[in-house]
């Protein structure tokens, strides 16, 4: 990504950034998770609400499942405990691991009260969850699979025929492909997320700047997804170079080109610095596609070279362009700097609502769900729900959206396309709390 801003926005929400933080040249999602660190509170351990816990016997006992643990340590990581888990069993297991009460308050502002928006939620969607049909999970995995089938496809014949056509229509499948990983990212290691662009590497570092970072810390200045960006797009409303206000409409459009190829330029740009030792084997992933077009595609390499270089980067245009106006940007919505709901004592579930924007096309239908971050809200207050499983929750999402006089906005995609430029253009943060009923859903 760009090179980050120095300027670290003021927080309205209270969050403290850490000190390094507008000090370092490039941000990564490694320096991330140090930064985390100094703010977080965790005593070098793990902490969950106002509690410090050693996990270490854990992660030694599950090596295989403990990836998440052994990347937080050191950090607070209430709000991935409390999204992450629907059951009860989880919570009972912590116990063992208490260490000793927290001395610091939590740098985050928000809380899981028993009685709150979100746990009376997650109750009711636990009961929910077991009528769920098993085929709407299997529809999630046939759409996947077949998405992954017609990139192959597409991208074989592209080169074949040499149809700059098909490679627009092989992009939009990988597009399509990489949006429908992002379900299985948030999941359990399984082998359908590696089609995140058949990147090993890449599904890490999403694994941090979007499930870790941008779902637990969405649209504040520990939102990596937004950091990344900087200073190039800069979604807060803090003081705008011209250029940034005037020229996103001319920026945009590049960066959505080349967002699946700035990790790689970086990756090997920095390989030197570390004597190559940041490179992996298993980088070798992502030539499986071109491979097989070579193979079967019956064209020299660097014919070859060339289709595929355009259908990534038709498929990254597709994809930025998707998730950066997919629920998120709106002069409506909330940004750090904006005034909050709450600064302290606010329900995680509801600063989710205040952060997010549904839009009519997409729901209902789960091919478009599932291919474009649709039923994105109920997607952030439960994350590791597949896809497939969230159309058969909304009766009880609005119940309970009732009961706390909430609401969920739901707008048309034209309008989180038009609202992502003018929030990229806005500077002055918004005096008063989102207004969740202006855009809200209506019966």
């Amino acid at each position: 990504m760009p090179p980050r801003s120095d300027f670290v926005p003021k927080s309205s929400l209270g969050i403290v950034p850490p000190a390094t933080r507008s000090k370092s040249t490039q941000l990564t999602v490694d320096v991330w998770l140090e930064d985390k660190k100094q703010t977080d509170g965790a005593e070098g351990l793990w902490r969950v609400h106002d509690g410090i816990y050693d996990l270490t016997d854990f992660v030694k006992k599950h090596p295989g499942g403990s990836e998440w643990l052994e990347l937080t340590k050191g950090h607070d990581i209430t709000e991935a405990f409390e999204a992450h888990h629907i059951s009860d069993i989880p919570e009972e297991m912590l116990k063992k691991y208490y260490k000793s009460k927290a001395k610091t308050k939590r740098n985050a502002p928000f809380t899981f009260e028993k009685d709150g928006f979100y746990l009376t939620l997650k109750r009711e969607v636990k009961e929910a969850l077991k009528k769920v049909p098993k085929q709407a999970y299997n529809n999630t995995n046939f759409f996947s699979d077949a998405l992954l089938f017609f990139t192959f496809l597409f991208s074989i014949l592209a080169v074949r025929f040499w149809s700059f056509g098909v490679g627009i229509i092989a992009g939009a499948c990988l597009a399509m492909l990489t949006v429908a990983a992002h379900n299985y990212l948030h999941q359990k290691d399984n082998f359908r997320m590696y089609y995140f662009q058949f990147s090993l590497q890449q599904v890490r570092e999403w694994r941090i700047s979007h499930v870790l970072s941008h779902h637990l810390h969405t649209n504040t200045i520990d939102d990596l997804e937004i950091s990344l960006l900087e200073p190039l797009l800069q979604y807060l409303p803090t003081k705008k170079s011209s250029l940034q206000r005037n020229g996103s409409i001319l920026i945009a459009p590049f960066l959505w080109i080349t967002y699946f190829w700035i990790p790689l330029i970086r990756r090997l740009a920095d390989a030197p610095k570390h004597e190559f030792r940041n490179l992996k084997i298993t980088d070798l992933s992502s030539l499986i596609l071109p491979i097989s077009m070579y193979i079967f595609g019956g064209q020299p390499i660097l014919a070859t070279i060339g289709m595929w270089v355009f259908i990534i980067s038709v498929s990254s245009c597709h994809f930025a362009f998707v998730g950066l106006h997919a629920a998120h940007h709106h002069p409506d919505i909330f940004h750090d700097g904006d005034t909050p709901r709450a600064k302290e004592n606010y329900d995680w579930g509801l600063s989710q609502l205040d952060a997010v924007m549904d839009r009519k096309e997409i729901t209902g239908s789960q091919f478009l769900v599932l291919t474009n971050f649709g039923d994105h809200a109920l997607h952030h207050l439960f994350p590791t729900l597949d896809h497939g499983a969230l159309e058969h929750l909304y009766p009880v999402f609005e119940e309970v959206l009732k009961k706390f006089g909430a609401h969920l906005r739901m707008v048309s995609q034209w309008d989180t396309v038009c609202g992502g430029f003018q929030q990229l253009r806005r500077e002055i943060p918004n005096p008063s709390p989102p207004n969740l009923e202006k855009h809200a859903l209506k019966k």
